[in-house]
């Protein structure tokens, strides 16, 4: 629960910033909402009054939008910034605004952005224990933003350290890089969780012909930007009443829908799984369960087909050269949960991928020549299920608990924060997997018995003859 202090300090903060975006020219704000504290993920927004579909929320002028461009870092420095992608570029832009304090213009912004995280990044290797067999622990990048931080970011913020405020004195110290690392990962996560896409501005011939050398992408061609309200909203798959429309002149947040006076007002995420939705925002909420998927990286199915078939390097090379022809060949597959009374489907990619691994010499050169994916014949496709299944096997082996012990600690009120939030991804993980095995089974049965008819069929014939 939180204490009248920490109350007082919200409001306090709440206050500044809406004053200060009222301030801002080009702003408005519905008087029909208010900003209020949700404790659970920091703040959000409610209706005051009834609001009808359509009506306008608030309306943001791109100026001011917390970008490259917009950042008084741009006019200052602005060869700094080009040596950059255009990612660390604005992490840069938020570390040097962060360190002016109250003479940065987002001052009153940033003040109210949190400050500590439950996004993957910051946790232990004992909480992230709880994620194994997870494909989602390969996603969180850690040691690879760190290696960009130093390479990138360190050498400019301890050459330039007086330029931002008072990170000065310890970006020159011999502390620097973990306070530069700690810095640099606050900044990203809020971009990653708060930040947002914008519509891309054309860009002028003259910004095509002085395109940065070594930059895959110039920091002036940014489509992310911090949005001051916007990223007060908080997210819902289901209860999402509230969307963000761009043009040339503004962003606007509009409702979807009719919402009732007290209700919250809830922007969308997109058709996330729960282990991104942890992953880039740091909660777990069982309206975007519908979404969970199971990633099967292409390795694992290699493997897995190789027990059906046997490939010598080689041929396998080939046959997942067929798979590229086919157009079906991917780093990782989601075997995805299927709607509320609906059957588990394979995605088609993954299947012919399976195929083309479990093809011999003739039909794969056949298949080759042929161009485009075809059916696998009952025979193969028996093998076809084999593998799914092996790997479906293998990937339940991966995870430390059992469905039922998943069930079980969720049954307890003790079992709370990151940990609850870990079994309810994997318990969600495996509930696919045990959908799937369950499909797979069915195939396998009726395909045998589909065989067992044929051949009975095929011997009534030899006898009548």
């Amino acid at each position: 629960m939180a204490t009248n202090a920490s109350n007082d300090d919200f409001q306090d903060k709440t206050s500044a910033f809406v004053s200060w975006l009222k301030q801002r020219r080009g702003t408005k704000i519905n008087p029909k909402i208010s900003i209020v504290d949700l404790r659970e993920r920091n703040a959000g927004r409610v209706a005051l009054e009834d609001i009808q579909e359509d009506e306008e929320l608030f309306s943001i002028a791109p100026s001011d939008v917390l970008t490259i461009q917009n950042s008084s870092l741009q006019r200052l420095k602005p060869d700094m910034l080009e040596r950059l992608d255009a990612w660390n570029s604005l992490i840069l832009v938020m570390i040097y605004e962060d360190g002016q304090g109250k003479d940065s213009a987002w001052w009153q912004y940033l003040a109210i952005l949190p400050s500590e995280f439950d996004t993957l990044i910051y946790w232990s290797p004992s909480e992230l224990s709880e994620l194994q067999g997870s494909a989602v622990l390969d996603k969180i990048g850690k040691d690879d933003a760190d290696s960009s931080f130093k390479k990138l970011l360190l050498p400019i913020l301890q050459e330039h350290s007086q330029l931002f405020g008072h990170h000065a004195q310890t970006f020159g110290s011999l502390n620097a890089v973990p306070a530069v690392l700690e810095i640099a990962h606050r900044m990203a996560t809020l971009i990653m969780a708060y930040g947002f896409d914008l519509v891309a501005e054309p860009p002028s011939d003259e910004d095509e012909e002085e395109e940065p050398e070594g930059s895959s992408q110039s920091a002036y061609e940014l489509n992310k930007g911090m949005i001051p309200l916007a990223d007060l909203f908080n997210a819902d798959g289901d209860l999402n009443n509230a969307h963000l429309l761009q043009d040339e002149s503004s962003m606007t947040m509009v409702a979807l829908k009719p919402i009732q006076k007290g209700e919250q007002i809830f922007n969308d995420f997109g058709q996330l799984p729960r282990s991104d939705l942890l992953r880039r925002y740091g909660y777990v909420t069982d309206n975007y369960k519908q979404w969970d998927v199971v990633e099967v990286d292409i390795d694992s199915i290699a493997q897995a087909a190789g027990k059906q078939n046997p490939l010598d390097d080689n041929e396998r090379e080939t046959r997942l050269e067929l798979a590229a022809k086919w157009e079906v060949l991917q780093d990782g597959y989601d075997l995805i949960r299927p709607p509320r009374n609906g059957d588990f489907e394979f995605d088609q990619t993954l299947t012919f991928t399976i195929t083309a691994l479990l093809l011999d010499s003739e039909n794969c050169n056949t298949a080759m020549e042929a161009g485009s994916p075809r059916h696998p014949p009952p025979s193969t496709l028996i093998a076809l299920f084999f593998v799914l299944g092996n790997i479906i096997e293998k990937r339940l082996k991966a995870y430390h608990t059992t469905t039922a012990e998943d069930v079980t600690l969720l049954k307890d009120a003790a079992v709370q924060g990151r940990r609850r939030m870990a079994i309810e991804v994997r318990l969600g993980e495996k509930e696919i997997l045990a959908m799937a095995a369950d499909e797979i089974n069915k195939r396998i049965t009726k395909l045998n018995r589909a065989a067992r008819e044929e051949e009975s069929t095929s011997q009534a014939k030899r006898r009548r003859v």
